[in-house]
């Protein structure tokens, strides 16, 4: 037990950092911009000033997108940059600046005018791709790293006349970080392109004017996004998993170069394609088991969340919904989680046995050979590991969501 408080204070330690880097490097990329093009930057955003005064003045309160934008960078323009330029020849006096910076802020003083998350321009699709790569990787960082120890207890728990127990907590979480390399390093990929692919979709969709409601947008965008998902993921869930429940041949502290090896050495034949077939397994059963979970999820949060852009919800507000949402999510699926984790942690020559049977068929054996409480196997370990996961997921993204997009408008 105090080996796995020591490994989770580490995890977290590991995951506080993480989330530092991320946001010192996106406040650095906001703010350093090249010295040589300053002048320019600077003489540009003052010629805009003019426009952007006269029409904050003589225009009604409510400001145009472009607008605002325009009046907020002459702001920043004759406060902080102009002055570093003084080696340049402006364009007008300096007195001109003086006088056209205080009246930008005395337009914004008598026309009241707020930052409104509305008047913030949309992303375009390949913006918010780029978006949802940097903060997929946060965001799978950040989970895996938390939530792996509750994540092994519910796959113990899960296993056929498994000899974990609830009541026995220091055998469940004895080894609990065993295999999170495998994870470690391909869920960083796998949870950038899906967040890239479903954001990318997402917007073409909707900038296309399908009329389709929000909950069929992220549907469909969750659809496209699960399959390159999990083609990145499963084989290191098959290794995990394996390691995890300490399956035939597998032991505690194994190695992931180990159990990569044992893993293909299990495989029907020893051609290439039967190994990338034992790496596979279960492959199916995770996307018809991901499809569920992330569209009641991702429904669930926008529904919370009331349909707010990601520049309205905060990261904690975001830590909230994704918490609820994801437990919610979760705990539904849980039989589909079951099955996928059972057929994963054994090798293909053994689950060959139950080829012909169906997905449905399989969830009913199960019920009928052990009993309906066997499909919701884990349920506890599992939800809390849903909720810790979900707020971090939401918070993380959102976050990391909103600076990205802060980058994008700034350029």
């Amino acid at each position: 037990m105090a080996k796995y408080f020591s490994n989770r204070w580490i995890a977290i330690a590991l995951t506080a950092s993480f989330l530092l880097v991320l946001s010192s490097s996106l406040q650095v990329a906001a703010l350093t911009t090249p010295s040589s093009s300053k002048t320019i930057r600077s003489q540009k955003q003052h010629d805009y000033a003019d426009s952007s005064i006269n029409k904050s003045i003589h225009s009604k309160p409510e400001l145009s997108r472009r607008g605002f934008i325009g009046s907020c960078a002459a702001l920043a323009a004759c406060t902080v940059l102009a002055p570093s330029s003084s080696n340049a020849t402006p364009l007008h006096q300096t007195s001109d600046t003086t006088v056209n910076s205080n009246l930008i802020a005395s337009a914004i003083e008598q026309e009241k005018i707020s930052i409104n998350p509305s008047t913030i321009p949309a992303l375009t699709s390949f913006q918010e791709s780029i978006s949802g790569f940097i903060s997929g990787s946060a965001v799978s960082t950040v989970k895996t790293l938390v939530k792996y120890p509750l994540d092994t207890a519910t796959v113990r728990l899960q296993m056929p006349n498994t000899q974990y127990t609830l009541q026995n907590l220091p055998k469940l979480f004895s080894g609990s970080f065993d295999g999170i390399v495998a994870p470690l390093l391909s869920n960083i990929p796998a949870g950038a392109v899906f967040f890239a692919v479903k954001d990318a979709t997402k917007s073409a969709l909707k900038n296309s004017n399908t009329g389709l409601p929000k909950w069929a947008l992220t549907s469909a965008a969750v659809a496209m996004a699960l399959p390159p998902y999990w083609l990145i993921r499963n084989p290191s869930e098959v290794v995990k998993t394996r390691i995890q429940v300490r399956a035939d041949g597998y032991y505690e502290g194994m190695s992931t170069i180990d159990a990569f090896q044992l893993a293909l050495a299990q495989a029907d034949g020893n051609s290439t394609t039967s190994g990338i077939s034992e790496l596979y397994q279960g492959y199916s059963e995770n996307v018809l088991y991901g499809f569920p979970a992330d569209i009641i999820k991702f429904v669930a949060y926008d529904y919370l969340s009331g349909g707010k852009g990601k520049s309205s919800v905060s990261p904690g507000e975001g830590a909230v919904y994704g918490a609820l949402s994801t437990g919610v999510a979760q705990l539904v699926t849980t039989p589909l989680d079951v099955l996928r984790n059972r057929i994963m942690a054994v090798s293909k020559e053994e689950q060959d046995r139950d080829v012909k049977l169906s997905y449905v068929d399989r969830l009913a054996k199960i019920a009928k050979e052990e009993g309906v409480g066997e499909l919701f196997a884990g349920s506890t370990p599992r939800v809390a590991k849903a909720m810790l996961s979900g707020a971090i997921q939401f918070a993380t993204y959102e976050e990391t969501k909103q600076k990205i997009g802060q980058l994008f408008i700034k350029k």
